[in-house]
């Protein structure tokens, strides 16, 4: 089964059980599909929009790593990729949203003033859903590469970055602080993460029986937990509400919230 695929990873296959193609893999995805539904559980500040929803959907991704790594199908494969790519689009929709915000409106403090520029919620969730629908019909249909699907991740990931220093260098510079710890956290776990996943790939013989794709899975579930809440804390403070970065259960509880101070 392992053909259908278009990467067969580290670890050995079917090496713990014959029914799970990958066991450590599959572990690990299980394991972290919990913490994101605790984590959408919790209390939010008012005004955060669609946004606690992301969590989950993070869960669903894991799910379909678990698919992926337990089964080695195509389809398995599918329904870990293709909710990544959706993943990616809209935290890109919601951080391009809030970038656009100006402020409320003179006229009805409850609706959000946006730049010229700026297509909306609606608009950004359609283009997200458009693109996502295209790079999956070229990927199943045309270009059927583990490449293709990497490259187009990683791109989207990485556009992130220009809106969110150019917002802590310019209107937001003031409370910067909160951000720049929830984004040292994010990049901590995730890009330390991906780092070993990279390490596993490149030295996989020498290192397998580390099982660092294992540790991928909950180091990356992890980051985004400081990830959403500066996706909750940007759009908050666009909006003018003010909000402040009080971390509890070392950041993994309830972190923005806003009013006043218990």
């Amino acid at each position: 089964m392992a053909s259908e695929v278009t990467i067969d990873w580290c670890e050995a296959n079917y090496a713990v059980t014959p029914f799970v193609a990958e066991f450590w893999n599959t572990l690990t995805s299980l394991l972290c599909m919990i913490p994101p539904l605790v984590w959408f559980v919790q209390k939010f500040p008012e005004g955060v929009g669609v946004i606690p929803w992301v969590y989950p959907h993070i869960s669903f991704i894991m799910f379909g790593s678990l698919m992926f790594h337990g089964t080695l199908t195509w389809v398995g494969q599918l329904l870990d990729e293709v909710p990544i790519l959706a993943f990616i689009s809209f935290s890109f929709s919601t951080l391009f949203d809030s970038y656009s915000i100006r402020g409320a409106s003179s006229k009805d403090a409850s609706v959000m003033e946006r730049s010229w520029w700026g297509p909306g919620p609606r608009a950004l969730a359609l283009i997200g859903v458009l693109q996502v629908s295209a790079i999956t019909l070229l990927y199943t249909t045309r270009a059927k590469a583990y490449g293709l699907f990497l490259g187009c991740a990683i791109v989207q990931a990485l556009a992130h970055w220009p809106l969110m220093l150019r917002e802590m260098c310019g209107r937001l510079r003031e409370v910067r602080g909160p951000m720049l710890r929830m984004l040292a956290v994010h990049v901590a776990l995730g890009y330390g993460g991906y780092a070993l996943w990279c390490l596993e790939n490149t030295f996989c013989e020498q290192r397998r029986f580390l099982q660092l794709h294992a540790w991928w899975h909950p180091l990356a579930t992890l980051s985004l937990k400081p990830f959403i809440d500066l996706l909750i804390y940007h759009r908050l403070s666009v909006c003018g509400a003010k909000p402040r970065y009080e971390p509890r259960c070392a950041g993994w509880g309830p972190s923005v919230v806003c009013g006043p101070r218990d």
